[in-house]
């Protein structure tokens, strides 16, 4: 009884080998950090005029880049369960969005000193 037990624990531990499984439509590492860079560009709108909808401005980043709500939520929810990979992916956002505006990194640098506990992404 016990190795029978041991044989059912076995083919449980090695049948879950993925977290999560691949997605249909999976996004590129490169596709994910430009949408993420959109995102957190968009969403400072909010901070300039708190009467956007930020639901017309997801829509729209989805719009621009051609993709459905569900392949990105379906991509976000894989790369989370690799975090090396969406740790590349926020790194290379994060350069998307200081191409755009270099004078970004000093207030990043700013932030960092007053809050040290900062993840690493943001660093």
């Amino acid at each position: 009884m016990k190795k029978i037990i041991f044989l059912f624990t076995l083919l449980f531990i090695f049948s879950c080998s993925e977290i999560v499984d691949k997605p249909k439509n999976l996004l590129s590492k490169d596709e994910m950090s430009e949408v993420i860079a959109d995102f957190a560009i968009y969403d400072q709108s909010y901070t300039v005029n708190p009467t956007s909808n930020l639901e017309i401005t997801s829509r729209y980043v989805l719009k621009k880049h051609k993709i459905t709500a569900k392949d990105y939520r379906d991509s976000y929810k894989y790369y989370i369960s690799r975090p090396n990979q969406l740790d590349k992916i926020l790194k290379n956002a994060k350069e998307i969005i200081l191409d755009k505006d270099p004078k970004l990194e000093g207030y990043m640098e700013k932030l960092e000193k007053k809050n040290p506990n900062l993840p690493s992404f943001v660093k």
